[in-house]
């Protein structure tokens, strides 16, 4: 079987999704944080020019840029903006003292200066601007959208029954102005199905929208459609993209606290166990590149389209799984780090180990089977910091599963 066909089989019957075209899969945005203790003489200079009043410029960085002030709620006082370039620099943080080392400068990225740049560019560009403004420059964190423009696919007309989140209560809204918000979290929905919001900013977010519409009115259409054209399948001379249907577009809006709490969930391999390094954190763009279709695909889950109840929507598990953003995904298990978990339960996790590998035991899974469904079972982050804090490591962990497998079957133990 393709593992990207378009054939989908289930308990509810088949369906051919061959008529869903994937043309863009990348990254839309990009906010990259940075501390450091500003260069007050570069700092001094450009606060000059944004005393010269409204549209005042300043040629800094290989390229020239307004002055002006930072919103209340970007938490910054300056910004510098050059919409050809496609960048904003925000700079000289409100709640820190300028004298003094902080997070001072955030660095925000359009998606024509991202698509038309390697990866390893961009980040170079960012650090360059960054290293001019700032005295012992770290990078602090960011944040990334992800956006997946699709055709032959769009929310159906029960997609709010049907479409599963964290929220505790999503409320079906018509109009612009409508907006619900429940729990911390925002479920929106515009202009009778034309656009769909789902969490918070400074979390998780989904958007779901018309694409063709949105570029159409930021006027923005003829790059799209230059992007969209490149899509192929089959035949790299035939694009896959239609000027005459309209183009949705499914987005996933990671915060960098979002992200910092997936670099601290220590992603486990759900084939080998093997754990993710704790020096591979995402406080750089750069370093999140190569787990973005993992965190996508992650994303798909938290905000997920049914079918019915326990079967998931296959055209949305096609958007989940058949997305690619760059050439390198390690083939890693996602989770978030919230709290430390498995303290002050440990004879709970060991009965929870035990049963359920008497209970694989007795369907005669294998090994490698045993370990994807411990870390599938809800409660894989108890069990994995269980062993860790015993020195019992991935390959250990493994070892050991196999051993209690086999007592349990040549024993008679198994459930």
């Amino acid at each position: 079987m393709d593992p990207k066909g378009n054939l989908f089989f289930s308990p509810k019957g088949q369906r051919d999704h061959g008529d869903i075209k994937l043309l863009n899969a990348g990254v839309d945005t990009v906010r990259q944080l940075y501390a450091g203790k500003p260069c007050l003489a570069l700092f001094d200079q450009i606060i000059e020019v944004y005393h010269q009043g409204r549209g005042a410029t300043i040629d800094l960085f290989d390229a020239t840029w307004v002055v002006g002030a930072g919103t209340s709620t970007s938490g910054f006082r300056y910004r510098l903006q050059n919409n050809d370039l496609g960048v904003i620099v925000l700079f000289y943080a409100r709640h820190t003292k300028v004298e003094n080392i902080g997070t001072h400068v955030k660095i925000e990225l359009s998606p024509h200066f991202i698509q038309e740049r390697a990866t390893v560019d961009v980040q170079a560009y960012m650090d360059g601007i960054a290293k001019q403004l700032l005295a012992y420059v770290e990078p602090m964190g960011c944040a990334v959208h992800l956006a997946l423009d699709v055709q032959g696919w769009q929310p159906p007309s029960d997609f709010m029954d049907r479409f599963v989140t964290r929220s505790k209560r999503i409320v079906r809204k018509n109009g612009i102005s409508d907006l619900e918000i429940t729990s911390g979290e925002v479920a929106t929905q515009y202009a009778n199905g034309q656009s769909y919001l789902f969490g918070s900013a400074g979390a998780l977010q989904s958007a779901i929208y018309n694409k063709t519409k949105e570029a159409h009115a930021r006027d923005k259409i003829h790059f799209w459609e230059s992007v969209w054209g490149r899509a192929s399948s089959d035949d790299p001379t035939v694009s896959d993209y239609d000027p005459e249907r309209d183009v949705w577009r499914v987005e996933m809006r990671f915060h960098q606290s979002v992200l910092r709490e997936f670099a601290q969930g220590i992603p486990c391999n759900v084939d080998t166990g093997e754990c993710l390094d704790m020096d591979h954190g995402f406080r750089r763009f750069l370093d999140v590149v190569p787990h973005l279709t993992g965190l996508w695909r992650t994303a798909l889950k938290s905000y997920r389209l049914d079918h019915s109840r326990g079967l998931i929507d296959s055209a949305w598990q096609l958007l989940q799984e058949n997305a690619r953003f760059y050439d390198h995904e390690p083939h890693f298990f996602y989770k978030r780090a919230r709290k430390a978990p498995g303290l002050g339960n440990e004879r709970n996790v060991a009965l929870v180990v035990g049963n359920l590998i008497s209970l694989y035991a007795r369907q005669g899974f294998t090994t490698q089977q045993a370990m994807h469904y411990l870390t599938q079972c809800g409660a894989w982050d108890d069990i994995a910091n269980y062993y860790r804090r015993r020195g019992i490591g991935s390959g250990e962990l493994r070892q050991l599963i196999a051993q209690r497998l086999v007592e349990r079957r040549l024993l008679g133990k198994a459930a």
